[in-house]
């Protein structure tokens, strides 16, 4: 698969699969921050999203209206067929990238 994902898309994508399915904005800003030690802008996290299913990468669902959102429903993502083989794609190519890689010279 020759797609390349951006360095955003490929971080929400991972926090996606992290949730099994039950993914949506706050569990994925909250994933992101724990795991990468810093806090990525919703609006980075939304227009991500956006963007990630329109290419068909994630396919959105949602959720049950609650009274603690004021009546609103959590909008739930999960990545499609074609968005884990991208990923996989992605991950993969990364990893022979880094292959082999003399971090302790890097360090210095």
């Amino acid at each position: 698969m020759d797609i390349t994902l951006k360095d955003n898309e490929q971080i929400v994508m991972i926090a996606i699969m992290r949730k099994n399915g039950e993914a949506y904005g706050v569990s994925i800003f909250e994933d992101l921050a724990k795991r990468l030690g810093r806090e990525v802008p919703m609006a980075t996290i939304y227009a991500t999203l956006e963007k990630l299913e329109s290419k068909g990468f994630v396919k959105s669902r949602k959720g049950e209206a609650t009274a603690e959102r004021g009546g609103r429903a959590k909008m739930y993502f999960e990545l499609t067929g074609t968005g884990q083989k991208v990923l996989n794609a992605s991950v993969s190519g990364f990893n022979r990238l880094i292959e082999g890689l003399d971090w302790k010279g890097a360090m210095a």
